[in-house]
């Protein structure tokens, strides 16, 4: 390889790395990659009428407000789903915590018969 293909390719990735600069950090801190992704200028009128009139929203802004709408109502959806299955794993659980309570009981019953008959056995045979 050439030392201008070398130093081209080299040129390419240090442009690389910084144009992604606070990428990670900002994806750590919950926000999105670029910075300039999401806030007010999306959401928000850049002004407003000096007689306090509101600005009317643009398509854009229309846009990101249906798309955060549709965010939480779907997040919403996903807890409601979860806490239901949650509570059907629950019942699930409680219903073979008593299943085992009740074979458990039944096995100590039956021992415990099964070892009285046993001991009134060796003391009929003893008392003979």
């Amino acid at each position: 390889m050439n030392i201008i293909r070398k130093s081209i390719l080299q040129n390419r990735q240090l442009l690389n790395i910084y144009t992604r600069a606070g990428e990670s950090y900002r994806l750590s801190a919950g926000k999105m990659r670029s910075g300039n992704e999401d806030g007010p200028l999306h959401d928000l009128p850049d002004f407003h009428f000096a007689d306090g009139r509101e600005v009317p929203l643009t398509e854009t802004q229309k846009k990101w407000m249906k798309t955060r709408e549709n965010e939480k109502n779907i997040l919403f959806k996903i807890v409601e789903e979860a806490k239901s299955e949650r509570q059907t794993v629950i019942d699930k659980i409680e219903t073979m915590q008593e299943h085992i309570n009740k074979s458990i009981s039944t096995r100590k019953e039956k021992k415990s018969k099964k070892d009285g008959l046993f001991n009134k056995k060796s003391e009929t045979t003893k008392s003979e």
